[in-house]
């Protein structure tokens, strides 16, 4: 699925959303595609809740095959483990089936031009998102001379946000949170030091990541198919007389 296609099946999706008053697919001030339940009833009623209802658990077979794939991909692409996993925890909570408000997809919560880019065809299949995420962190440790934090911002924000900013991390309070919430999981009091002196505004790290250090994403139940033209469409609901696939919705 290209990302024209994901794209054109997300705003058809948008059509059957709206009607359930849920969520909505729009764009974004830049043209991005956009996912949100913002002003919806659904927003209004977990208005205030920390959470959404639990999310059906993993088996601990597909985790050990997840974390299997990771560390393969980790020795091939001689990437840290424990870093990689700290930022698939971020990113998706180990789970395979997460998609973003900005679509990005997947385990390594990949862009689609992100994952053509480094030759991942499917970033639905978490062997293939893990193939192309780790190559993605292994363009970017040597782009930046193994400066984790600065890889770190490059994979939220992109590299050449991190350059634009003279090969410091950005100041956009998603990026900043991004990093410093993998340097804590990652527990390389060091590295949290250094990622502070590379900071593009050094008072970022009070102003976005500290108020914002114990909240977590919220994660959504919904439901992907794909209809006779390969369109892939996305309700809250389980669709009638088709087969569908739990996916899940990173609200934050």
């Amino acid at each position: 699925m290209n990302r024209k296609m994901l794209l054109w099946g997300l705003c058809l999706a948008a059509a059957t959303l709206a009607a359930t008053a849920q969520i909505r697919v729009e764009r974004d001030a830049s043209g991005k595609v956009v996912i949100t339940n913002k002003g919806s009833k659904a927003s209004a009623r977990l208005e205030g809740s920390p959470s959404a209802p639990p999310l059906p658990a993993l088996s601990p077979r597909l985790r050990e095959e997840i974390r299997r794939k990771l560390q393969e991909a980790c020795r091939e692409r001689n990437l840290d483990y424990a870093l990689v996993a700290a930022l698939v925890q971020a990113e998706s909570d180990f789970r395979p089936n997460v998609l973003s408000k900005k679509g990005a997809i997947g385990l390594m919560q990949l862009l689609p031009e992100t994952a053509k880019r480094f030759g991942c065809k499917d970033p639905w299949d978490f062997e293939e998102n893990i193939r192309g995420g780790t190559a993605f962190l292994a363009y970017l440790h040597d782009l930046f001379g193994g400066e984790i934090p600065l890889v770190l911002a490059g994979y939220n924000a992109g590299e050449e946000a991190v350059r634009k900013y003279g090969n410091r991390i950005p100041p956009y309070a998603e990026t900043v949170r991004y990093v410093f919430r993998i340097l804590e999981d990652y527990g390389r009091p060091a590295l949290t030091a250094r990622a502070k002196a590379l900071l593009a505004s050094p008072a970022d790290y009070d102003r976005f990541y500290v108020p914002s250090r114990n909240v977590k994403p919220v994660y959504r139940l919904l439901y992907m198919h794909l209809d006779a033209k390969g369109v892939r469409h996305i309700t809250d609901y389980p669709p009638s007389g088709v087969e569908s696939t739990p996916i899940v919705f990173k609200d934050e």
